[in-house]
């Protein structure tokens, strides 16, 4: 697996915020047996570790409920540090996975679980706002709560979602930085010189790393666990450790 630390430039970001660490993980996809485990339980120690100045954790937590009681156990290792944690469609067994069953997951303590709504926390003097938006934005026929109006005012201003297109939902300005997780990087992928076919999503817009558009920057992680087989090829687990930067013109 791999254990990244990526410096990532924000415009605007405040000058006291430079250098701040927030580390992103993704689908753990814990219950069914998975050498995902492995890596999810390296990736929670070597966060923990680092003690960074914010955790968050985009979505796919379980994929039965009878990984709760190790993804407890998990997040129990990143007390003490700020810790921020979002739904994702395995959760809600809104997947074609036949492993996937519904988790009744309502808090994840000691990390705080968004469901379309946010925390505001204040760090070297500066306010941040983490919001977090609930799986169901998928959903045909559902209420959807349109994402933007999850950004309120603050000096960084961070949006948790599983689903990396949320990107294109939202409006200019409403947020700074996206945390998303989902594609795997592909998960089973086939290399070619110079780069790879994923199997998963093979014409997903969005599938690891950063993006930036007019909306806001955006971090896709290609997670952790496995799906439907519980195996990656050519797709490496990952861990972030983003490391923020003033950007070089930011007003």
């Amino acid at each position: 697996m791999r254990l990244q630390t990526l410096e990532l430039p924000l415009p605007g970001l405040p000058e006291e915020l430079d250098g701040l660490r927030v580390a992103h993980l993704s689908d753990f996809h814990l219950g069914p047996p998975s050498r995902g485990t492995v890596a999810v339980e390296r990736a929670v120690e070597w966060t923990a570790a680092r003690k960074p100045d914010l955790v968050a954790i985009t979505g796919d937590l379980l994929t039965r409920p009878s990984g709760e009681p190790l993804l407890r156990r998990l997040v129990e290792r990143l007390d003490g540090i700020p810790a921020f944690a979002v739904l994702g469609n395995h959760d809600l067994a809104i997947s074609r996975d036949p492993q996937a069953r519904r988790s009744n997951l309502r808090d994840l303590a000691p990390a705080t679980l968004l469901r379309d709504e946010g925390a505001l926390v204040e760090l070297r003097g500066r306010t941040i706002w983490i919001a977090g938006s609930h799986p169901r934005m998928i959903v045909p026929r559902l209420e959807r709560v349109d994402p933007s109006t999850l950004s309120r005012d603050a000096d960084l201003r961070i949006l948790l979602c599983h689903f990396p297109r949320v990107l294109d939902r939202l409006q200019p300005g409403a947020f700074d930085l996206v945390l998303a997780g989902h594609m795997h990087d592909g998960q089973i992928c086939v290399p070619y010189p110079g780069g790879k076919v994923r199997l998963a999503h093979p014409t997903a817009r969005y599938v690891r790393g950063v993006y930036r558009t007019r909306a806001a920057t955006m971090h896709v992680s290609p997670g952790l666990g496995t799906t439907f087989v519980p195996f990656r090829f050519a797709a490496r687990p990952e861990a972030t450790e983003l490391v923020l930067r003033t950007a070089l013109g930011s007003p």
